[in-house]
């Protein structure tokens, strides 16, 4: 009997060079893959940390009072070289109206505050030979509540009045109010975080006569008004140096 021997099988040299490349791909493949999926983790991390920051400080921001009105808080501003004293004195009436009575120096200032807004009483009169000619006697919006950065207000005042002696006066007094950013200051006060900065422009015609003043507030979270910039005739700029809290 011829018994011939068993072939073997022997793998061609492409064979194994086709095997090996295919197992090195796949494990670049894999480690890419890996690489990716660490960095996607890594952003998606940072992400979600952003978004908690921003939340903690919208959190910060909504829970802040950044108007108190609480009775013995003084400010102290400087106006140039000259210096003010702003005081909270504390609940009154005037007018048929409970608010807060707060003294600017020697003047006063009465104020309303609830959760949707903030007003502040205007009083407008003409000086008439000898007389005083009430012209405006409300409680104005001066801030809208809570602020959110862009909102904005308007509110119109419009009355034709004749005065003492017959005289016919249209007058038409508008209020527009913007919350337009928020920063971070230093005053000599210190260094205040979150705060919003507004503006108010003041429009009032009377017959043939129209005055524009602009005012902007910069108010920081538990203090109030820090820093104010007043323009019309002129530009005036108060910057808070001290703060005593009630």
């Amino acid at each position: 009997m011829n018994c011939k021997p068993f072939p073997l099988l022997t793998p061609q040299k492409d064979s194994f060079w086709k095997l090996g490349t295919e197992h090195k791909g796949k494990h670049r493949l894999k480690a890419k893959d890996h690489q990716t999926l660490l960095l996607s983790l890594v952003f998606l991390s940072l992400i979600l940390l952003s978004l908690n920051c921003q939340s903690d400080k919208t959190l910060y921001r909504t829970t802040s009072n950044y108007f108190p009105l609480e009775t013995g808080i003084v400010w102290q501003y400087a106006i140039g070289s000259d210096t003010i004293e702003v005081t909270v004195v504390g609940d009154t009436v005037v007018y048929g109206h409970y608010c807060i009575l707060v003294y600017r120096d020697i003047f006063e200032e009465f104020w309303v505050k609830d959760k949707t807004e903030i007003r502040k009483l205007v009083e407008k009169k003409r000086f008439r030979a000898g007389y005083d000619f009430i012209l405006e006697q409300h409680f104005r919006r001066y801030f809208e509540l809570p602020l959110i950065k862009d909102n904005f207000w308007r509110e119109d005042y419009v009355a034709t009045l004749e005065d003492n002696f017959g005289d016919t006066i249209n007058i038409k007094h508008t209020i527009n109010g913007r919350i337009i950013g928020i920063e971070n200051i230093t005053t000599p006060a210190g260094e205040f975080t979150e705060v919003y900065q507004i503006v108010l422009v003041d429009s009032c015609q009377l017959n043939d006569s129209l005055a524009i003043e602009t005012t902007n507030y910069w108010l920081a979270p538990e203090v109030g008004i820090v820093r104010q910039k007043f323009a019309a005739a002129e530009t005036i700029e108060q910057v808070l140096v001290r703060f005593t809290s009630a």
